[in-house]
C-alpha cells in the first residue's frame, strides 16, 4: 500500500492526470559475488572473482476501471542491467528506459487480456513450469539473453512491436498467442526482401499442485541456427561462418516446441521436468534439429529452500558431427528468506560444452570473443563453472 501511495504522489507531482489512476512502483534489486572460469575451449576464460547484477529491474504499472468488468492497463519496466559496473554490460549494452515488459492494453475477467508493446511471448509466459530453479543468477538456464545459446527454454523471447492475447482461466486452463511484427524488413543483395515476424502459441493447465505447460514458437527468416543463437546483426543477409562450423542462412526459419510439468507435494518437495525441440531451417537441404531436456527438484526446510537441476542438450542433426553440439549443465543452490522481501542465495553451476557447442550462463554470460561489442560471444568447447552467493530484495 505504501509503495502505491508514494508512486501515485510522485506521478501526481509531475503529471496531474495520473493522480486519478491506481499506480504501483515495484522492482527487484539483487546482486552476487562469485568466482567464474571457462576452460578447455579454443579461447580460455581465466578464473576470476566478479560482482554481478542478478537481473535487477524497476517498473511502474497501473490500471483504470472502465466499468462492466473492463480495465485499461499499462506498464513500463526498466532493466537495471549491470548496475554494479555503471549500467553497461560486457556486450556493450546499457540500461535504458522501457528495456523490459512495457505495454498498454485492456483486461477483462470474462474476455481475457490484450496487450500491445514489448512483452514476453506466450511461449515464455506459459511454459516455464518452475524448472529454472536459480533464475536470474549465473545459474539461470533460460534463453532470452542476446548472443547466448542457453541450455533450455531456448525458444523464449521478449517480442518487440508485438500484439498479445491471453485467455481467461477456464477450469484451470489458460492459453495465449503473441505476434511480433518485423518493422525493419531487410533487403539483401542475394535474396528477396525478408521479414523476421515472430509467432508464439502456448497453454497452461493448473489442477491443485499440478501444472502442465505446452507451447510452440516460430521465427521467420531468423538466420538458421547461427543467426538465432549468435545474434548476428542482420543489416544484410550475406552469408557468414561461425566458430561452430555453421553458416548464417537468411531464409532459415526457427521453430521450437516445449512441454513442461511440475508438482508440489504437501511435504514441501517440488519436482519439475521439461523437454524442448528446436528446428532450424536450412535452404535447399534438410533442416537441423536439436532436443533438450531438464529435470529439477527443490525442498523447503523452514525459511530455506534447497534446489538442484540437471539439463542436457542433444546432438544437432544434419551436421557433419551432431555430437559436437551436445552440452549439459548441473545446478545446485539454495535460498533463505530473512523476511517477505529480503532473501539470501547461494549457487553452483557447471556447463560442459562439446567441441562445437557454446552454451553459456543465461543471465550473466561469459564472453571470450569481441568483448564490449554487440557481437560478443563465447568460444566453443568450454567447460564453464561458477560458485556464488548474494542477496535479493523485492519491493
Amino acid at each position: 500500500m505504501h509503495k502505491k501511495i508514494i508512486a501515485a504522489a510522485l506521478a501526481a507531482s509531475v503529471v496531474t492526470p495520473f493522480a486519478m489512476a491506481d499506480v504501483t512502483l515495484y522492482g527487484v534489486m539483487s546482486a552476487s559475488i562469485e568466482s567464474v572460469q571457462g576452460t578447455g575451449g579454443s579461447v580460455t576464460y581465466p578464473s576470476r572473482v566478479r560482482v554481478t547484477d542478478n537481473n535487477s529491474r524497476i517498473g511502474f504499472k497501473g490500471f483504470e476501471d472502465l466499468g462492466n468488468g473492463l480495465q485499461s492497463i499499462w506498464q513500463v519496466e526498466n532493466s537495471l542491467k549491470y548496475f554494479e559496473q555503471g549500467g553497461t554490460n560486457d556486450a556493450g549494452q546499457t540500461a535504458t528506459f522501457a528495456t523490459r515488459n512495457t505495454f498498454v492494453g485492456l483486461a477483462s475477467a470474462q474476455l481475457g487480456t490484450m496487450q500491445l508493446g514489448y512483452l514476453d511471448s506466450a511461449y515464455k509466459r506459459l511454459t516455464n513450469g518452475g524448472v529454472n530453479v536459480m533464475g536470474d543468477t549465473a545459474a539461470d538456464i533460460d534463453g532470452t539473453t542476446t548472443n547466448v545459446a542457453a541450455i533450455f527454454s531456448r525458444g523464449e523471447a521478449r517480442l518487440k512491436n508485438s500484439v498479445n492475447y491471453t485467455t481467461p482461466v477456464w477450469k484451470g486452463l489458460q492459453g495465449g498467442i503473441s505476434y511480433g511484427v518485423d518493422e525493419g524488413q531487410i533487403s539483401s543483395t542475394n535474396t528477396q526482401p525478408s521479414n523476421r515476424n515472430h509467432l508464439s502459441l502456448a497453454a497452461q493447465y493448473n489442477w491443485n499442485s499440478l501444472q502442465i505447460g505446452a507451447g510452440w514458437d516460430h521465427t521467420e527468416h531468423s538466420g538458421g541456427y547461427l543467426g538465432y543463437f549468435n545474434g548476428i546483426n542482420a543489416t544484410s543477409y550475406s552469408a557468414s561462418a561461425g566458430s561452430n562450423g555453421l553458416s548464417y542462412d537468411a531464409s532459415g526459419n526457427v521453430d521450437f516446441s516445449k512441454l513442461v510439468a511440475s508438482y508440489k507435494f504437501t511435504t514441501g518437495t517440488f519436482i519439475a521436468a521439461g523437454v524442448e525441440r528446436g528446428t532450424y531451417g536450412v535452404a535447399g537441404s534438410s533442416n537441423m534439429a536439436q532436443t533438450g531436456w531438464t529435470v529439477a527438484a527443490t525442498q523447503d526446510i523452514g525459511n530455506a529452500t534447497v534446489k538442484m537441476s540437471y539439463s542436457r542438450l542433444g546432438g544437432l542433426s544434419n551436421t557433419a558431427d551432431p555430437d559436437a553440439y551436445k552440452a549439459s549443465e548441473w545446478v545446485l543452490g539454495g535460498t533463505y528468506s530473512l523476511s517477505k522481501t529480503t532473501q539470501l542465495l547461494a549457487y553452483y553451476a557447471r556447463i560442459d560444452n562439446n567441441a562445437l557447442s557454446n552454451v553459456d550462463f543465461a543471465n550473466t554470460p561469459l564472453y571470450s570473443n569481441s568483448v564490449g561489442s554487440s557481437s560478443a560471444t563465447l568460444a566453443t568447447g568450454n567447460r564453464l563453472s561458477t560458485i556464488g552467493m548474494g542477496m535479493k530484495m523485492t519491493f
